[in-house]
């Protein structure tokens, strides 16, 4: 009997780092692969891959100190190598046939751990510009699979543009009519979806109430403000005296983000990678608000692959943020021919569909 091929991945974090890798577990066990993750400790993602009895090991391992202070540097440098004799005992105990980086913090060290082993790498970006972890990575790597085409790189030799994947509800395409009478919604009515994804946004929740409180007669939205943010945004809709207001539906989660999607004309959110490989699938014109603290400004580079296309309205955070933003969402209402322009010009983008990514990714493992 044929032995099993290995591969060990090393992902975590948010959603944008972690899904793919998720994915492309399923995808390789699905194709005769064992894995085991890299994971940081106590990594958010823990709970997932134990539902989905996916294996990993966690690595104590933290980000690169942004500051000069000599402490910070001092013990990172020490579990980084405290990091890499582990991934490099993993290497000897699982010898993996391929290692797999994501962008998390442990992709660096596993990428070294398997380069000094000899075992092939190869890593997928999410973003249009490469995390630290990532782009160190990527110098040891065979290939690099894109989630976006990434701006000018010096791994652009390596690049193979795969799409990012997301989650297989999206693969139902729910009736918009049905999931606006689920809502209770009027059918005919612009409606928005404003969110602010895995990370939270706190001042754009704020804009839009504004931005609604003013707009509130020609349109109807549905509001995800995040777990931590729900009282915050309800306090904001009452101050600005629309608690209950018709056509208002705030929700502080919900998982039936395919509907939602379905409900709505346009989404204003941030650009993280998850969520802009969603609206590429979906084919859904956006207003996206960039967090200005991403790190190396990847979701401004995010937004600006669509926006370029003609798909997004990329709204800088800003002084003028709520007004920009209002006025962003006032040049759209009662525009339909600009929308479906907007859905036509994702062909523009060329950004492969999320739901045939992880096995993109798997076939170029495997030499496909």
């Amino acid at each position: 009997m044929e032995e099993k091929k290995r591969a060990l991945i090393a992902s975590g974090g948010t959603g944008g780092h972690f899904y793919p890798g998720f994915a492309l577990a399923v995808e390789l066990r699905a194709r005769g692969w064992q894995t085991v993750f890299l994971v940081k400790k106590e990594d958010p993602a823990r709970p997932a891959l134990e539902e989905a009895d996916l294996p990993y090991v966690e690595l104590d391992m933290v980000a690169l100190p942004r500051s000069l202070d000599p402490l910070a540097h001092a013990a990172f440098l020490l579990k980084f190598l405290r990091s890499l004799a582990l991934a490099r005992r993993i290497m000897l105990d699982f010898r993996p046939d391929a290692v797999i980086g994501t962008g998390s913090y442990v992709a660096f060290p596993a990428a070294l751990a398997a380069r000094l082993a000899g075992v092939p790498v190869y890593i997928h970006e999410s973003n249009a510009k490469f995390g630290l972890g990532n782009y160190l990575a990527g110098f040891f790597c065979a290939k690099a699979a894109l989630g976006l085409p990434a701006v000018k790189s010096a791994l652009a030799a390596k690049a193979v543009l795969t799409g990012t994947p997301i989650r297989g509800a999206f693969a139902a395409a729910p009736d918009r009519q049905a999931a606006r009478a689920e809502l209770g919604l009027e059918p005919g009515k612009f409606t928005a979806l404003v969110f602010g994804g895995s990370q939270g946004a706190r001042r754009l929740n704020a804009a839009f109430v504004r931005a609604f409180k003013s707009l509130r007669g020609d349109m109807q939205a549905v509001h995800i403000s995040g777990r931590k943010n729900l009282d915050a945004v309800k306090a904001d809709y009452a101050q600005a005296g629309l608690e209950g207001a018709r056509g208002l539906k705030v929700f502080d989660y919900r998982e039936d983000m395919p509907a939602l999607y379905a409900a709505a004309d346009v989404v204003i959110a941030r650009s993280g990678a998850s969520t802009v490989a969603e609206l590429v699938h979906l084919r859904k014109p956006s207003i996206l608000a960039p967090l200005p603290t991403s790190a190396g400004g990847h979701q401004k580079a995010n937004a600006m692959a669509l926006a370029k296309a003609g798909a997004a309205v990329c709204v800088d955070e800003g002084p003028d943020f709520d007004a920009e933003l209002a006025a962003a969402l006032r040049s759209l209402l009662g525009e339909p021919e600009r929308i479906a322009a907007m859905a036509g010009n994702f062909e523009k983008a060329g950004i492969p569909d999320g739901l045939k990514a992880a096995a993109a990714l798997a076939d170029l493992i495997e030499g496909k």
